[in-house]
């Protein structure tokens, strides 16, 4: 049973896939046929084939291919309205006919002016035909017509540097991106090459020299991505690059070269030391919080701030700790003084934030925990007033005093003794 709904529904998707295929995107009703050799043609359009020009007129030929159409095609030249120096007017339509197995020539030949300047004029060539049931067919088909050989070109060729910018960072990969566009009228360019060089030499290719942006159509913008590795000695500082484009216009070179400035930064290295708090204070004492801030970098740290927050004990606090340059130690240190009659236990945070001269913004932050016992108040007889602590002197300092005096008695009877002696003496000698 499973097996005959199963073979069903793959019969229904079968028999419905023309249906869905033909709601689907059409293809189109004309292409051009870039293998194809026509009366005309010296070569196809793959190998290089362009129109030719007698003076007079500009005449092309192009091989159309259709699947669809029948019969006469009518082909349109639609210029644009800067083409007016090159296009004298007159017709620019034309009858195509099958001149190939399910190829139609399109032929034009418009007139132009007898000094053409050169040039690149995106045109269209619009194709309208019918169908084996009548139905109308159109294609708008791009095309560039292409002036060669003049002395002079219709306009100065130029390419603008609409944008530079870079994300650098010491000792990593990083990338800048060159936004360019191309401002011209009737220049398209190609070939375009982008080179970037540090005059320091701390901003290297990260593969080759020159990266490929391939071409610019005239009124584009593109964005050039150039890779890039900057050293571990590399400074943390704006750096000014040196920007070389080369490219194509015209079949003739040209080349470009420019500085722009733009930043290595690195990532803010701000490392704490140990936390420095007594875990407990007395109510309507006052305690250090000490934490010392080092900047482990290579740029300086500024705008530096520590915040404690305590609820209960202080809403915010806050002490500027200011820039600390690369290698630099500093004290964020802030007194707490919880008030009189406050009891318990306390949490809170000690939050550090700065920023680095380009305005990046580093943040952390620590818990802070804190006991707050009552005050230690004096001693009280009954009836409320303050009994004065008896100081008591110890033994030691009493068998000190003692034998002091008994030293000084012994010195006053030895002195006493020998003042005898020497009266005696004196005596015996009258």
């Amino acid at each position: 049973m499973k097996k005959n709904i199963l073979l069903a529904v793959l019969l229904i998707a079968l028999f419905l896939a023309p249906f869905c295929a033909a709601r689907g995107e059409s293809a189109p009703a004309f292409t051009v046929d870039e293998t194809c050799v026509l009366r005309g043609m010296d070569r196809s359009l793959l190998q290089g084939y362009t129109p030719s020009m007698d003076g007079s007129r500009w005449n092309l030929v192009l091989p159309v291919r259709s699947d669809v159409a029948v019969g006469a095609v009518k082909a349109e030249l639609i210029p644009p309205a800067g083409c007016t120096s090159f296009f004298r007017g007159g017709d620019f339509t034309s009858v195509a006919r099958v001149e190939a197995k399910g190829v139609w020539g399109v032929r034009l030949s418009p007139a132009i002016f007898s000094s053409p300047k050169n040039a690149d004029y995106p045109c269209v060539i619009r194709l309208t035909g019918k169908d084996a049931a009548g139905n109308t067919l159109t294609e708008d088909i791009p095309y560039t017509v292409r002036v060669r050989g003049a002395t002079a070109a219709v306009e100065k060729v130029r390419i603008e540097i609409k944008d530079v910018q870079a994300d650098l960072s010491v000792g990593e990969e990083g990338e800048i991106w060159v936004t360019l566009a191309n401002p011209c009228a009737a220049i398209h360019i190609e070939d375009l090459e982008l080179k970037i060089s540090d005059g320091a030499g701390q901003i290297l290719p990260l593969h080759a020299e020159a990266v490929s942006a391939g071409s610019l159509p005239i009124g584009e913008t593109i964005t050039v991505t150039y890779p890039v590795t900057v050293l571990e000695k590399a400074t943390v500082a704006p750096h000014v690059l040196k920007l070389d484009l080369s490219w194509t216009a015209l079949g003739q070179a040209a080349s470009y070269s420019g500085s722009y400035t733009v930043p290595v930064r690195q990532e803010i290295r701000l490392e704490q030391g140990g936390l420095k708090m007594a875990p407990s204070v007395a109510a309507g004492d006052s305690l250090s919080v000490t934490l010392p801030l080092m900047n482990m970098g290579k740029a300086d740290v500024v705008n530096t701030l520590a915040t404690v927050t305590m609820p209960g004990v202080t809403e915010r606090q806050s002490v500027l700790v200011g820039t600390i340059q690369p290698g630099e130690t500093k004290q964020a240190q802030l007194i707490l003084s919880p008030a009189k009659g406050l009891e318990g236990a306390f949490d809170g945070s000690l939050a550090v934030e700065c920023t680095d001269q380009d305005g990046n913004e580093f943040s952390f932050s620590l818990p802070l925990h804190l006991d707050v016992t009552p005050p230690v108040l004096p001693a009280s007889t009954a009836d409320g007033t303050e009994k004065k602590q008896e100081t008591k002197t110890p033994p030691a300092v009493w068998a000190l005093v003692g034998g002091c005096g008994f030293l000084l008695l012994l010195l006053l009877t030895q002195g006493t003794l020998l003042r005898r002696k020497l009266h005696l003496l004196e005596e015996a000698k009258l």
